[in-house]
């Protein structure tokens, strides 16, 4: 039988990331809460102006308010913004993929993200850049050991501008440790990668020049758990060998929980999707099953959460109204308005807009209300 072999990623040319001119400045192209969103049809305001009051509410009673997103609200320098949600308490709650982990990174420490693949695919350096490769994964081998998020792990980061490597005797110790298997796996982990690429015990330093720009960093400022729910090949840190999958399971696998656990809160609360067509929905129906199946036995059944569901296509399918549509109607292939529909919420709209418009159009509304 034929040996099947594997990649050495340690063949691969890293270069620094100021070589990498990227195409998203943000200083220049963040979206500030005084800019004028575009005009919206008339029942998406009136969805959005429903979703603030409901937010105001969820806050009053203590019940979660999750934003679950897609990379390209990084990309279109919303972070600041939703940012300014999590420091008027509007939010408890992000959830996103390790593509936007990597770009808002990029922007607390370049200032600018969102490399060309067109002219750098073909050359054989997208995604070969050394800092974000070396240090977010440094940092999630830390939290691994730490028992963090994969969330929490680069916000602190960002935060502390410094990475703490701990001493290979404490490492040494913790895996003796058989009381503590999790433990002994991530020491033995961050153990080999210090040994096999030279990483001293001691601190790092890395200073995140536009770092109150970054989402990540209010998310750890305000301690709101920021979950990371990554695809393994999916995003430019899992080329560099510095990487450890292990690692990344073991944050992620937290990250889950906290994200488990907020839904399981979310009975009066808000849940806002907003361009995230597949994991959202995805990672929502299993965390919703997990907190019915302990919920119903206690006589708690969630009734009483509210769904908002944001993206680019046109639907003009009333979910709140009419429910799940026929298969003959196009509507019923929107997988994400599909899986929302089934989870049985108080209430689940669509509202077929731009971030940045309903984002801007929703932090002028609970300005207003929330007073």
């Amino acid at each position: 039988m034929k040996e099947n072999k594997i990649f050495d990623r340690d063949k691969l040319r890293f270069y620094p990331l100021t070589d990498c001119p990227g195409s998203v400045s943000i200083l220049k192209d963040e979206v500030r809460p005084s800019d004028v969103p575009g005009e919206l049809p008339e029942d998406a305001i009136r969805t959005i102006r429903q979703t603030a009051y409901d937010i105001v509410e969820a806050k009053s009673k203590g019940a979660s308010r999750m934003l679950t997103f897609g990379t390209y609200l990084i990309h279109n320098g919303l972070g600041p913004l939703v940012g300014e949600f999590v420091k008027r308490g509007w939010l408890t709650h992000l959830a996103t993929t390790g593509t936007s982990v990597v770009d808002d990174w990029e922007f607390a420490y370049n200032g600018c993200a969102c490399e060309d693949s067109r002219i750098n695919l073909p050359n054989g350096t997208f995604g070969m850049w050394n800092e974000p490769g070396f240090l977010i994964n440094l940092a999630i081998l830390v939290g691994a050991w730490k028992g963090l998020g994969l969330g929490e792990s680069v916000g602190r980061l960002i935060s502390d501008d410094c990475l703490e490597i701990p001493e290979t005797d404490v490492l040494k110790q913790d895996i003796l440790d058989t009381q503590n298997p999790g433990k002994v796996s991530a020491a033995i982990d961050l153990l080999g990668k210090m040994e096999k690429y030279g990483i001293r015990s001691g601190k790092i330093e890395i200073h995140h020049k536009y770092k109150e720009h970054s989402i990540q960093h209010i998310a750890a400022k305000y301690g709101i758990p920021f979950t990371v729910h990554p695809q393994f090949g999916l995003d430019i840190f899992y080329m560099h060998p510095v990487c450890s999958f292990a690692a990344v399971g073991r944050t992620a696998e937290t990250d889950f929980l906290y994200f488990v656990n907020n839904v399981n809160n979310l009975e009066d609360g808000v849940y806002l999707s907003v361009g995230s067509s597949v994991a959202s929905p995805m990672i929502f129906e299993k965390a919703l099953s997990m907190s019915q199946n302990v919920r119903i036995p206690e006589g708690k059944r969630m009734t009483n959460h509210k769904i908002v569901v944001v993206d680019l296509a046109e639907s003009k399918w009333d979910w709140m109204s009419n429910g799940e549509p026929p298969e003959t109607r196009p509507e019923y292939y929107l997988r994400y308005c599909k899986s929302f529909s089934r989870a049985k919420a108080k209430s689940m709209h669509y509202v077929s807009a731009n971030d940045r418009d309903f984002f801007l159009h929703l932090y002028r509304a609970l300005d207003e209300i929330d007073k």
